[in-house]
């Protein structure tokens, strides 16, 4: 149910306009289902202003750059936030990261 998802996404950010983790949870949402990557982009890229070391937001840009096909453009910020994770092995930044060698990979 990807619209009630992303109604009560946006039910969220609504009620916690400044709230980074409330833009970042409705950007991943938009730019992982395909729905929006560009405001997906635009709402990390918010949180980002706020909390720009947060490794979880600077997965959601990276992989709203590769979803874009910006694939060297994903690589470097998807490598700044395996850099400053700082808690365990996450497994989803290891999968993008991944995802976008093999995307450069082809390219090359």
């Amino acid at each position: 149910m990807p619209d009630k998802a992303e109604e009560y996404f946006r039910e969220v950010l609504n009620m916690r306009p400044q709230d980074p983790d409330a833009m970042n949870n409705l950007a991943y949402f938009l730019i992982d289902a395909d729905r929006n990557i560009n405001e997906g982009l635009e709402l990390v890229n918010k949180a980002l202003q706020l909390k720009p070391d947060d490794y979880i937001y600077l997965d959601t840009k990276g992989w709203g750059l590769y979803k874009q096909g910006k694939y060297e453009d994903a690589k470097i910020i998807l490598d700044k936030s395996w850099e400053v994770n700082t808690s365990a092995f996450d497994d989803v930044l290891y999968s993008h990261i991944e995802e976008v060698k093999k995307a450069i990979a082809v390219q090359k």
